[in-house]
């Protein structure tokens, strides 16, 4: 999960707009919502939740914020409530004796025999709706934030009968349709509020309200200790779940990168040039994980060689805070990946796995078996940088091989291909043939750029004397 990095706050990246107007826009088309985000801390609220809740809120502008549970329960624990004691028994589970003839002992004695039974032993009753601890005091608390307009009848339900008769009853007016907010990590059931959220739908499509006429409930909730199943379960045509899950994209970690960068100092076009490169290389390692592509966007010199052992300090800490994944670790289709399925649940909850640019993103960790995959990203941000360049550099000495050729045009295009079209390393043939006379810088550069973009072409990152020889090429 990607913590909001302290200089660019989350909800102004174009990602996390987009995913809000998406959630709002079911709310005001009527429909009630469930919001999970990976519970990455180990207590409180969710880090995106927590960041996002009151830009939602100021976009609702009418809406009713739960306060949380004053049961003496810790806000974000998930611990249930322990549930209240059963009634003392006064008669030892068996019918009383009367003391006096109510002309009725024969009958009496024939249901004292099939009745005194103890009730310990007796079969329970048949529980038709099982509900967590706390799920009516959580419809209470709703009813209370409601406000005093219940009619006498209303009044004397409590609990989610109550609260449903209330909502469902209340005569036409933005009040009847204001949106609920339920912070899920505040109740101290984890599935209280998703019940609630179940209940009130089935009540509602029930009464047949049209879609602006609804109550509306939103939920935020982290998916621990919710059922795996839950989620699916409860999307249906009036309740959209919406999973912080491939809301952040390229667009978005590029931002915070530019925004955290210091400033470069030095020949402002050879320094612009390996800021674009060190910016495309934070972006493409760090991915969604926008915490982390803050933090190496200002500590990192943006040289090749370096990045590894930063990454590994940045990445490094105690033992708990590095959450092992267990069992193997897959390559799985991402495209049609809309939230992260039973298998991933648990790297995404621990803030180290989620959708980004159509792919599934590990968090970097720094370590060995990672190794690989950074050097592939430091090689695609730099062939992304740099091979636009590179390919402008080339069309360039074009007419440097038209004045120092040796050949006539036609001789040469049969040798190394016309000359609009020929490659660095035709060039190079060429030069090294003697059929193109360079000067010895005009050699130089078109080594440099030769070598710089067949090891690009081959999966290979430029290192830091590459790297600074192509950029002093292309600036020069």
């Amino acid at each position: 999960m990607s913590h909001a990095p302290s200089g660019t706050p989350v909800t102004t990246l174009p990602g996390v707009r987009l995913w809000m107007r998406r959630l709002l826009g079911d709310l005001r088309s009527g429909r009630s919502c469930l919001c999970l985000f990976p519970q990455a801390r180990s207590t409180g609220a969710p880090a995106a939740a927590e960041a996002l809740l009151d830009e939602l809120l100021h976009e609702l502008a009418d809406f009713v914020l739960v306060p949380a549970s004053g049961d003496g329960t810790a806000a974000g624990s998930l611990t249930p409530a322990p549930p209240p004691p059963a009634p003392s028994d006064p008669w030892g589970g068996t019918d009383p004796i009367l003391d006096y003839d109510d002309g009725l002992s024969a009958f009496s004695a024939v249901r004292t025999r099939s009745a005194a039974v103890p009730r310990s032993r007796a079969a329970p009753a048949p529980d038709v709706q099982r509900e967590e601890p706390g799920f009516h005091a959580l419809a209470d608390r709703i009813v209370k934030e409601l406000g005093d307009s219940a009619s006498d009848q209303d009044r004397g339900h409590t609990g989610i009968e109550g609260l449903l008769e209330r909502l469902t009853a209340a005569p036409d007016g933005p009040a009847a349709t204001r949106v609920i907010v339920v912070r899920g990590w505040q109740e101290p059931a984890p599935t209280a509020a998703t019940d609630l959220l179940r209940r009130l739908s089935a009540t509602v499509k029930a009464a047949g309200l049209p879609p602006g006429r609804r109550p509306r409930l939103l939920v935020l909730a982290a998916s621990t200790g919710l059922p795996v199943e839950l989620p699916e379960q409860i999307a249906r045509e009036d309740v959209g779940v919406h999973w912080w899950w491939g809301a952040l994209g390229r667009l978005d970690t590029a931002t915070v990168v530019a925004m955290a960068r210091p400033r470069p100092s030095g020949p402002a076009a050879r320094h612009q040039l390996l800021e674009a490169v060190a910016q495309a290389t934070v972006v493409e390692v760090c991915g969604p994980f926008l915490d982390l592509a803050e933090q190496l966007a200002v500590e990192w010199d943006g040289l090749p060689d370096g990045l590894p052992a930063q990454l590994r300090r940045l990445t490094a800490g105690p033992v708990p805070d590095r959450i092992p994944v267990p069992g193997p670790r897959r390559t799985e289709p991402t495209s049609a990946l809309l939230h992260p399925n039973a298998s991933l649940r648990h790297e995404w909850n621990a803030g180290t796995l989620d959708r980004w640019d159509g792919r599934l993103r590990r968090r970097p960790d720094g370590g060995a078996e990672q190794e690989h995959s950074v050097r592939t990203r430091v090689w695609l941000a730099q062939n992304h940088a740099l091979l636009p360049l590179l390919d402008e550099a080339r069309e360039q000495f074009t007419e440097v091989i038209r004045v120092r050729s040796r050949l006539p045009g036609t001789e040469l295009a049969a040798l190394y291909g016309r000359r609009a079209e020929m490659e660095l390393g035709a060039m190079w043939r060429a030069h090294v043939q003697g059929h193109v006379r360079l000067t010895q810088p005009e050699a130089d550069r078109l080594r440099t750029l030769w070598t710089s973009r067949n090891k690009l072409a081959h999966r290979t990152a430029l290192d830091n004397t590459a790297l600074e020889s192509l950029v002093h090429v292309l600036c020069s």
